[in-house]
């Protein structure tokens, strides 16, 4: 029968033109290995030998996209392609839809699908299309079966009965006839006439690639090559400020839309590298319009993300975490790089861009597959052809980086417009209070109905330590805007990529459980991710259903505050800072400040000083933390603080604690200095001679600008010692309270004898009036004594530094019979005490005073309490200091049950306390308030040695030297328990 392809004359075989053999069987040209059609034009006689009863149209929607091959004629319905060689093909796919005007109603209305290798002499029954199926469009996938994979055949589709004119009609898109004769090797497509992109161009997650200057794309809109299988709904033109042009993908009427690849067959190391932009904005809408990145190894039959979305603890991901390859609309370009999974090395594979729903445009551009460049460019470049294209910035075969980046990152969230210098991606995130406040006023909050993800630029991490940041998910009370989560997929995951991006390192999960109040987290950040080119993202996983990635608002909303990332493996020995000087010092000195403000003027500070204004009832923590520091024995620490200037009552203090840690991990933190009182004087660390308070700061005792000085205790060195003052949030509206010139590091001399400032180099710089190395000498005179029966104002004021908690008064009577007349009366609210201006005490014998506390009569006004269980801090005790009140040393402890009664007592002025410069004080630690444990003082006086005496003494001392002085205070403390 001459195959179909010749007339049979007298037993011989007369061909057509362009076949020849005996049979007919051997085309003379070669025939196509392939037909491809998405009818978005007539049909062509390159692809189809009949076409009966079908016309083009948009009547049955979108069966694959665009239009249709729709079969609705009176007559024959009929559709034959072309001859082809199949010999290496391998399917036959097609969309397939019956009844778009009325559907078939008995199986003699459907349609058939055949094969014929003769040219049409016999078919074969390749598929029965039944008529009460596809009445939506419907994917078809055949594998050819051996006998149709010959060099001539050719297909149809064809309908043996219906009822007439638009009657039991069908509808055909985008037929595909192929198989692996059509892999390609690499496919590379840069959509325009370069064939690569140039060198110099803008950062590719900035914006899109630039080109080699060519003249050839002159076009405003052109079609898509050859490479792409599938592209309906595509073309090339420019997008979102590309240079030139890029394939532009999508509609605006919600139909579904894809461009799909040719099959390849990868090998090992393939990756695929795009830059995509979804949109070119932001959207929040509610539409399944984002772009999913499949693959399909079964010719299309079925489709899988090329990266799934992978959790911790997921067993099919082999403990590694990913995000699923979907983008959703957004800003700008970005470039992607996917290194191909093992399991399609070898494999016929075709990969797709897939729209569901389509609302808006998208684009693609750079598009490579193919092998590998080396460390995949490190996410800094284009791989084109085993070749890296680098960024600025980023140079060499693999694009190391060559210019400096940040080596700290530092966020408070503190402003809505987000810093570019410090995140690449901030999506689905705004800065509000809409989960609560965190640290300090607004945090990022993730509330987006799509992507929730903030990526951080690139940081240079390699003398890093940690990250520290605040987070929270969801909240207590269930709010609207930041409801409870209630599962493991409502977390949050924080990852690493020290390559760009491309593959992404988990560091910690964000327990949905942990997270409903607020919670501060310190990393330490593993060797790995010390590189210079390191950067962190929090994300939140993606809604899937039915396998894909959906957009919904479902899931609990979180925020974050206060981002740090940095530190230092070696971390410095010396914080010095008097928030004077702008610039960035204050910002490396200091982890965080929530709440404070840089000002000056506080409190009559002229200088510039951070100010906590204190406004706020948020319950948010007024602090300020420094950096981790190396604290060596024997350093100190020196500040001005002032805590409440405006206070008038003795109601809640609000007090600011002054702690410090050495693990960050831990968040446990210790006051650095405790209290050391009578009652705690065997506690260890605390001296019974240097009694003295914690390092609590409140308006008593710092409602004006005070310099505080403390050698720091042996305790709080460590490598990376942390030190804060923090007011801890309530409810009430706190004190206003500021922090300035601090110090911390090595002690300088004497400390500055309590007399000036320490400063770099452990230097001191001294107050007015004071000199020396450790300023310690004095340029004016010093009263040698004190005399002071408090009957004058004149005389008193001219004696005391300090009178706290105490007036001249008769609140205790007359101290008969050693006082008479008005004493120093003592009952504050607060802290209680009475110190002396500095004095010349080098010709001092005695210290003299008549001292009563409570009374016998237990009044109302002069009465003690002795039954609590620190009563003995109920005392009052006379110390000395001479450094200007660093640090006191007791003289003598009161009992207030031996003081009953007024009483004269006298002591020796201790050796050491011989000196210029010397602070008397009269302190009660502790007490019950006003109206109770009152006490009175009267007749001070100190009394001055002669000459003659002053000489043996001071023989006496340079001989026998401490020995004296320590059994006296024995004997003292023996008197006094």
């Amino acid at each position: 029968m001459c195959s179909g392809h010749g007339r049979c004359i007298q037993g011989n075989c007369v061909c057509d033109e362009q076949w020849g053999g005996l049979y007919c069987d051997d085309p003379e040209t070669s025939l196509p290995t392939q037909l491809k059609d998405n009818f978005n034009r007539a049909p062509s006689s390159q692809n189809w030998l009949t076409v009966n009863g079908g016309k083009l149209s948009t009547v049955c929607g979108a069966v694959a996209s665009g239009m249709a091959l729709h079969f609705s004629g009176g007559c024959s319905r009929l559709l034959v392609t072309v001859d082809l060689n199949l010999t290496n093909a391998e399917f036959i796919q097609f969309y397939f839809m019956y009844g778009c005007l009325i559907t078939p109603n008995n199986r003699n209305q459907g349609v058939l699908l055949e094969y014929s290798v003769n040219g049409g002499i016999t078919w074969n029954l390749l598929m029965e299309i039944f008529y009460d199926q596809y009445s939506k469009p419907g994917f078809v996938n055949i594998l050819l079966p051996p006998d149709a994979k010959e060099i001539a055949t050719r297909f149809r589709w064809w309908q043996p009965r219906h009822d007439g004119l638009d009657q039991n009609d069908w509808a055909i898109d985008n037929v595909l006839i192929s198989g692996s004769a059509d892999q390609r090797t690499v496919m590379l497509d840069t959509f325009s006439s370069a064939p690569v992109p140039q060198h110099e161009r803008s950062p590719a997650d900035a914006g899109p690639v630039g080109r080699i200057a060519f003249d050839m794309f002159m076009e405003d809109k052109t079609s898509v090559n050859e490479h792409w299988l599938f592209h309906d709904d595509c073309t090339v033109e420019r997008f979102c400020d590309s240079p030139d042009g890029v394939m532009l993908c999508g509609s605006h009427d919600g139909r579904e839309v894809y461009a799909v690849t040719h099959d390849l067959t990868p090998t090992e190391g393939w990756i695929m590298q795009f830059k995509i932009s979804v949109g070119c904005k932001v959207s929040e809408k509610i539409a399944q319009n984002q772009i999913h990145v499949q693959y399909s190894t079964d010719f299309g039959v079925s489709w899988n993300y090329l990266v799934p979305q992978c959790l911790p603890a997921d067993p099919k991901c082999s403990g590694s975490v990913s995000q699923p390859s979907v983008f959703f609309p957004t800003k700008g370009w970005k470039r992607i790089t996917y290194p191909l999974p093992e399991s399609l090395v070898g494999n016929p594979v075709r990969f797709r861009f897939y729209q569901k729903y389509s609302d808006m445009q998208w684009a693609i551009d750079n598009f490579y597959l193919g092998p590998g460049c080396l460390d995949n460019c490190r996410g800094h470049g284009d791989c084109l052809r085993e070749q890296c294209i680098c960024d600025p910035g980023y140079s060499g075969p693999n694009c190391y980086l060559t210019h400096t980046l940040k080596t700290f990152l530092k966020e408070r969230f503190d402003s809505e417009e987000i810093k570019p210098d410090l995140w690449m991606s901030l999506e689905g995130g705004s800065t509000c209070t809409e989960c609560g406040i965190l640290a300090e006023d607004t945090a990022l909050y993730f509330g987006g109905s799509t992507v929730r993800q903030a990526v951080t630029q690139d940081l240079d991490l390699r003398g890093a330590k940690f990250l520290q940041y605040w987070g929270r998910i969801g909240s207590e009370n269930n709010m609207t805007s930041c409801h409870r989560p209630i599962c493991r997929k409502e977390g949050v995951l924080l990852d690493y990529s020290t390559d760009g991006g491309i593959t992404w390192t988990l560091l910690h999960e964000m327990d949905y459980q942990k997270y409903i109040s607020v919670r501060h987290d310190y990393i330490l950040l593993p060797e790995d991710a010390l590189t210079n080119t390191t950067r962190l993202r929090w994300w939140q996983p993606f809604v899937i259903s039915n396998g894909i990635v959906v957009s919904g608002v479902e899931r609990a909303q979180w925020a974050l505050d206060n981002i740090l990332i940095g530190g230092a493996e070696i971390n410095p020995s010396q914080l010095v800072d008097t928030f004077d000087d702008e610039g960035t010092s204050h910002e490396e000195n200091w982890s965080f400040y929530p709440n404070a403000v840089r000002t000056a003027g506080f409190c009559g500070n002229p200088s510039f000083h951070l100010y906590w204004p204190n406004k706020k009832k948020d319950k948010t923590h007024n602090a300020l933390s420094s950096r981790e520091l190396i604290i060596q024995p024997g350093y100190m620490m020196q500040f001005k603080i002032v805590v409440g200037c405006e206070a008038t009552s003795c109601g809640d203090l609000h007090s600011v604690m002054l702690e410090y840690t050495k693990d960050a991990r831990s968040d446990s933190w210790q006051l650095v200095q405790t209290q050391c009182l009578p009652s705690s004087s065997n506690s260890i660390g605390c001296s019974p001679f240097q009694f003295h308070e914690a390092t609590i700061y409140n308006s008593v005792n710092s409602s004006s600008w005070k310099r505080i000085t403390i050698q720091l205790p042996d305790h709080v060195s460590s490598s990376a010692t942390q030190f804060r003052w923090i007011q801890k949030g309530e409810e009430t509206e706190k004190q206003s309270w500021a922090i300035d010139h601090v110090y911390i590091g090595e002690a300088c001399p004497k400390l500055c004898s309590g007399h000036g400032y320490c400063t770099t180099g452990a230097i001191c710089i001294c107050d007015e009036s004071f000199q020396g190395d450790d300023c310690s000498v004095f340029s004016h005179d010093l009263p040698s004594y004190i005399k002071d029966n408090f009957e004058s104002a004149r005389v008193t004021e001219a004696n005391w530094e300090t009178i706290q908690g105490g007036v001249i008064g008769s609140g205790c009577g007359q101290l008969a019979p050693y006082a008479h007349g008005d004493s120093l009366y003592f009952n504050g609210c607060q802290i209680r005490q009475a110190a002396t201006k500095p004095l010349d005490l080098t010709r001092a014998s005695k210290i003299m005073f008549v001292l009563q506390i409570g009374s016998m009569s237990q009044t109302d006004s002069c009465n003690s309490d002795l039954s609590g269980p620190h009563a003995v801090d109920k005392a009052v005790l006379l110390q000395y200091s001479v450094n200007n009140g660093i640090t006191w040393h007791v003289i003598a402890q009161h009992q207030p049950k031996d003081f009953t009664q007024a009483q004269r007592v006298s002591y020796n002025v201790p050796l050491e306390a011989r000196m210029k410069g010397v602070l008397l004080r009269w302190w009660q630690p502790r007490h019950n308030g006003t109206g109770h444990d009152q006490w009175a003082l009267d007749h001070v006086e100190v009394v001055l040695v002669s000459t003659r005496k002053l000489n043996y003494m001071m023989n006496f001392s340079r001989q026998h030297g401490l020995r004296h002085f320590y059994n006296r205070r024995r004997r003292s403390l023996r008197r006094y328990p």
